[in-house]
């Protein structure tokens, strides 16, 4: 009777692989590209097992505990062409609507842009072009998707915008920062830096990283207007440079955790977050909440001027809300790779008392693929990495285990994309 039920089983589960299909991902680079991967899985090998299924790509599985399926993986480029921008720097999706933001910060001198593509077809064409200040690094979405607020990092400024129906920007504000004398690392703080924009979870608070001002700037939205409104900061510690943060995805034992890069010191940091009654965000530090970005022991990357350029860079959370993952640029801590790669570090969160709720556990480090991870995504399933190097001109897509949160072994890549600075799945 078992022989029977495991043929039908089986063929169930070829069934539902025929219908898993391709899935594209979006690179932004420095060169002034703007090229599209498709990511291909198929069958390496199925085995009949009494256990739960694992492999299944994207994250999806037959019902029931059926099959042990191993996946390979064919990363290619559909198409690339010059947006005739000068660097492009951050890549913002509007899946619902099939529209892809493209933020260009300009390096070199002169405005930057905001370009609108459609992405109903595999080569994304383009809708809007909106002239910037340059500096832009960044943007998010607030206001039910109805608006969006773009840090500069040179420049000093955030800008913000109302969306209308078709994607098209129109300015609301341009907020100016200033600083009265530099920072503890001049050669980096020189003026206010802000680097990244994020939504709490609440909804009603956009954070601003500011690296050169050792601050994390925060505003207040206006539902009905959109207009933000700055209030007291989180003031992150002196030499610092905060750049990118995440929150925790629930709360944990009542409150959110939020967890802050310092690019120049190479730590995160855990802030305990509550919503005073008298309006705003306080954050306390958790006991022992800041963590080396390498790992404990681990020593930072030194340069000839004796101040540090920056090493961390990208900071999320998984899917799961159980692990947070943050790149590390220049260490070079695998160099018997090839090529040599610097490395992304994994936490787990904890949630018990005696560790404290919020808490992180470092699980190790492992290799990015190459150097200077500037940006990646974590697919929506929580099983696939793709890895943006900015220094080895390539994408990367890396295994990640659900349970442990650790990365494994190189599924795919693609060389040859100059500078690249931002990749997200098309998801």
């Amino acid at each position: 009777m078992l022989s029977s039920v495991k043929p039908l089983r089986f063929l169930s589960s070829i069934l539902f692989v025929s219908s898993v299909s391709a899935v594209n991902l979006f690179v932004a680079s420095y060169d002034g590209n703007l090229t599209t991967l498709s990511l291909t899985p198929s069958i390496s090998s199925v085995q009949w097992a009494p256990q739960k299924p694992f492999g299944w790509p994207f994250g999806h599985h037959p019902a029931g505990p059926s099959t042990s399926t191993q996946w390979t993986y064919s990363l290619s480029t559909i198409s690339t062409f010059n947006t005739t921008t000068a660097s492009p720097s951050w890549l913002l999706l509007n899946k619902q609507n099939n529209l892809l933001y493209l933020i260009d910060e300009n390096v070199v001198a002169g405005n930057g842009t905001v370009v609108t593509y459609s992405t109903a077809s595999d080569t994304p064409s383009e809708v809007h072009r909106t002239i910037a200040p340059e500096g832009g690094v960044y943007a998010v979405f607030y206001n039910s998707g109805s608006a969006m607020a773009i840090p500069h990092y040179t420049g000093s400024r955030l800008l913000s915008y109302a969306i209308d129906s078709t994607g098209n920007l129109k300015l609301l504000q341009s907020l100016s920062f200033t600083l009265p004398h530099p920072g503890v690392v001049p050669n980096r703080q020189d003026a206010p830096h802000p680097h990244e924009t994020l939504l709490d979870p609440s909804g009603q608070f956009i954070l601003v990283p500011d690296l050169g001002s050792d601050l994390v700037r925060i505003f207040s939205i206006n539902a009905s207007s959109a207009i933000l409104t700055e209030i007291a900061p989180l003031v992150a510690a002196p030499g610092s440079g905060p750049r990118h943060a995440a929150f925790t995805l629930d709360p944990i034992n009542g409150n959110y955790i939020f967890y802050l890069v310092g690019e120049i010191t190479a730590t995160v940091t855990a802030y305990r977050v509550s919503y005073p009654s008298t309006g705003g965000m306080a954050f306390d530090i958790l006991p022992d909440g800041v963590y080396p970005s390498l790992g404990p022991g681990h020593p930072v990357p030194a340069t000839t001027t004796g101040e540090s350029t920056g090493v961390t860079a990208e900071i999320a959370l998984s899917p799961d809300g159980k692990f947070v993952i943050a790149s590390n640029r220049r260490d070079l801590s695998f160099n018997a790779t090839t090529p040599p790669s610097d490395s992304l570090a994994t936490w787990a969160i904890t949630s018990t008392k005696d560790a404290g709720p919020g808490a992180l556990d470092f699980q190790g480090l492992s290799p990015a693929g190459g150097s200077y991870p500037r940006q990646f995504a974590i697919n929506k399933a929580g099983d696939l990495i793709a890895v943006g190097l900015q220094m080895t001109g390539r994408v990367v897509v890396l295994e990640r285990d659900v349970d442990s949160g650790m990365f494994g072994k190189e599924v795919g890549s693609v060389e040859g994309l100059g500078g690249v600075t931002c990749v997200v799945w098309d998801e």
